[in-house]
């Protein structure tokens, strides 16, 4: 098993507490208890799906490529086309300009990684409010 560094143990606890958040309002399942019913998994994975087809195709028009998961609540994007030389720079400059916060790709990579400082990591499991905002604010980029 992989020793998360703290910088991207804080982000996964977040994450995941997100996810719970979001899970209890879509259909009463707590991931952090482990309590599931039967068909709450269906309904969780058909409003992620929502969520992240939404979002990948906002990310796309900005000019983002992203890595569609087949099942995760977070994406990869490449940010190459954005200003800035690390994925750092990249993801403060989003948020500057858009207001869309992301991680840097040099948070998921050893250090010295080339490839990732040009990848962001954006966060689905939100509300469809906020997703809805992130992606009108993301035509802006």
């Amino acid at each position: 098993m992989t020793k998360l560094s703290p910088r991207s143990a804080f982000i996964e606890k977040a994450e995941i507490r997100n996810m719970s958040v979001e899970c209890d309002r879509v259909g009463g399942i707590n991931l952090a208890q482990g309590v599931c019913d039967t068909d709450i998994p269906e309904v969780v994975a058909a409003a992620y799906k929502a969520k992240r087809d939404k979002f990948c195709a906002a990310l796309s028009k900005a000019g983002m490529k992203p890595w569609v998961p087949a099942g995760a609540y977070y994406v990869l994007a490449d940010a190459s086309g954005l200003l800035g030389r690390t994925g750092k720079d990249k993801a403060m400059g989003l948020l500057s300009r858009c207001g869309v916060g992301a991680v840097p790709g040099e948070s998921f990579y050893r250090d010295g990684a080339p490839e990732a400082d040009n990848l962001l990591r954006f966060c689905y499991a939100k509300r469809d409010a906020a997703i809805d905002e992130a992606c009108r604010r993301l035509a802006a980029v």
